[in-house]
C-alpha cells in the first residue's frame, strides 16, 4: 500500500514537467499552423461528406498530423525532413539569370555613322565549344545553328535592339543546362567581340550586363568563357 502511494508521488513531478512541455509544444504548433485552413471549415466538410456517404476529407487529419510532427521536431525526437543529397540537377529549381543589354546611340553603325537596329540571339547550351567555334554566318539561320551546334543547343531566343534602348529580362535556365551564350548580328562585327558564352551558375549570382556598340559587345558584368574579362569590358574598339 505504502509503496503504491510513494510511486504515485514520485511520478507527480515528472507528470508536471511533461504537462509543461506539452503546453509549450501546443503554443509552438498553433503558431506554425496559423496559415492552415480553419478547423471549422474542415469539420463542416467532414460532416457534409458523412451525410452524403462520401469519404471525409483529410484536412483535419492532415492538420493534426502536422501538429504532431512539429511537436516531435521541437523535442528532437524527429529530425526535420530535407531533400536528398543525390538529387539530379534536373530535379532542382530552375536558375534565374538576369540580362541587361544597353544599346548605344551609335548601335550597328553604317559606314557614314548612321545607327541601325541590331538583332541579338541568346542561347542555352550544354557545352560552349561548338558555339564559340562556329563562324559568324552560321548565326541567324535556325537550321544552320542546329546543324553547327548539334546536341549542345538546348534553346535560343531573339532580342531586337534599337539605338539607345535599355533591355532587361530574366531567363529561367534548367540546372542541367550549364552554359548560356549571346551573339550580336552586326553588319560588320569587330573580331572576337560579337559573341560570348557564360557559365550559368556564375551568371545567376551577379547577373549579366552587356553594352551593344557600333560593331562590338562589351561585358560590364559577367565573366566570359575563354576570354580575359578586361578585354571584354573595353569599349575602345576599331570597327572594320
Amino acid at each position: 500500500m505504502n509503496s503504491g502511494i510513494q510511486g504515485r508521488l514520485s511520478a507527480a513531478p515528472a507528470a508536471s514537467l511533461l504537462a509543461g512541455r506539452l503546453t509549450l509544444l501546443l503554443a509552438s504548433c498553433l503558431a506554425s499552423c496559423a496559415s492552415a485552413p480553419p478547423i471549422t471549415d474542415a469539420v463542416s466538410a467532414a460532416g457534409t461528406a458523412g451525410a452524403t456517404g462520401a469519404e471525409a476529407p483529410s484536412g483535419v487529419m492532415g492538420l493534426l498530423g502536422s501538429v504532431a510532427d512539429k511537436a516531435l521536431e521541437v523535442t528532437g525526437i524527429k529530425a526535420p525532413a530535407k531533400l536528398p543529397d543525390n538529387l539530379p540537377d534536373s530535379a532542382l529549381p530552375d536558375r534565374r539569370i538576369r540580362w541587361q543589354l544597353h544599346a548605344s546611340s551609335s548601335l550597328n553603325a553604317t559606314d557614314n555613322g548612321q545607327p541601325l537596329g541590331l538583332v541579338t540571339r541568346i542561347f542555352k547550351l550544354r557545352n560552349p565549344d561548338s558555339f564559340l567555334q562556329a563562324q559568324a554566318d552560321v548565326f541567324g539561320d535556325p537550321a544552320r545553328e542546329k546543324q553547327a551546334l548539334g546536341d549542345d543547343l538546348v534553346a535560343v531566343r531573339e532580342v531586337q535592339l534599337v539605338p539607345g534602348q535599355h533591355h532587361e529580362a530574366t531567363d529561367k535556365v534548367a540546372r542541367d543546362v550549364p552554359y548560356i551564350g549571346i551573339v550580336a548580328l552586326y553588319r560588320r562585327p569587330a573580331a572576337g567581340r560579337w559573341r560570348y558564352a557564360f557559365k550559368a551558375a556564375d551568371a545567376e549570382l551577379g547577373g549579366l550586363s552587356l553594352g551593344a556598340h557600333a560593331c562590338a559587345l562589351s561585358v560590364q558584368s559577367g565573366t566570359p568563357v575563354g576570354q580575359a574579362a578586361g578585354s571584354a569590358r573595353s569599349v575602345a574598339v576599331s570597327c572594320p
